[in-house]
């Protein structure tokens, strides 16, 4: 699993690029010599933090083989190092990964930490396993779900830290920022974000399943549409599936392009004022 592959071209308007169907549609410079207008730097005085990891070792021996694994892989430290490489944060954010009581991922406010429970791990694993009829199509949809579950969390995580606008709730605004930023990756062929869509399709067909996530994050049928008809507006070959299946009803889907427009622009504004100034690094840990 590796969430840095889909941060690669994360962050649209501090990386200064965009999913395919915001290329396509944005015209041409009127000339060869136009500069492109760079994203406003943070003042080097300005307060700024940085993601930081944190691996609890669970009491139930269950979830240790995550602990290992995960901790092993560097899992969060290639989300986190990405982040610090673009955008400064107004507080130091923990992403962490911690036995929670619960099969979920959130954002705590107070702390600043973005967890993801092993309870969760444990539940994606279940389902991921008792959908696909291999074991490597298994391990595409885990990635899908917990990638995009981490990526939603920490786009509420910047909405709260930045006092972003939500017009439409920040619950889809969070989902909204790890659509884009997964759809960005689908440029080099990256298909977490189709894994992402089958995997909360069969989730949330299965009511008894045992994932908290949908219930304690209100993530249900209408925010999947919004979500995939973000995926499939940017790469309508990757996602004939989320027709096939009424993930996304059949008159939606030709509007779909229109709305990865929007979203894309609507965080590369949001973001434009957080950017790390060109050829600074993260800042330095005590």
């Amino acid at each position: 699993m590796r969430p840095a592959a889909a941060l690669a071209a994360a962050l649209l308007a501090v990386l200064g690029t965009a999913p395919d169907a915001v290329r396509a549609a944005e015209p041409a410079p009127a000339t060869a010599t136009t500069a492109p207008v760079p994203p406003a730097a943070v003042p080097a005085d300005a307060p700024s933090g940085e993601f930081l990891t944190a691996y609890v070792a669970p009491a139930n021996e269950d979830y240790r083989v995550y602990f290992e694994e995960l901790r092993g892989e560097r899992f969060l430290e290639s989300v986190g190092d990405a982040l610090n490489r673009v955008l400064v944060l107004p507080v130091p954010v923990t992403l962490e990964l911690a036995e929670c009581g619960h099969s979920t991922v959130s954002w705590d406010v107070p702390t600043h930490t973005v967890t993801v429970c092993y309870e969760f791990l444990d539940a994606v694993v279940m389902i991921a396993g008792s959908a696909a009829d291999t074991q490597p199509r298994a391990e595409q949809l885990f990635s899908g779900a917990v990638t995009f579950a981490l990526f939603a969390e920490i786009g509420e995580a910047l909405v709260d830290l930045y006092g972003l606008p939500a017009p439409h709730g920040v619950p889809q605004a969070a989902d909204e920022f790890a659509a884009i930023t997964l759809a960005a990756s689908e440029r080099n062929g990256d298909a977490v974000s189709a894994a992402a869509i089958e995997f909360f399709d069969v989730a949330l067909r299965k009511p008894d399943s045992g994932l908290e996530y949908l219930e304690a994050r209100g993530f249900d049928r209408a925010r999947l549409e919004n979500v995939a008809c973000i995926f499939y507006g940017n790469a309508p070959g990757n996602h004939a599936a989320a027709i096939a299946h009424a993930v996304i009803p059949a008159g939606r889907a030709p509007r779909c392009a229109e709305q990865v427009i929007a979203v894309a622009k609507t965080w590369d504004r949001n973001l434009h004022g957080h950017a790390r100034a060109a050829g600074d690094g993260p800042p330095v840990r005590p």
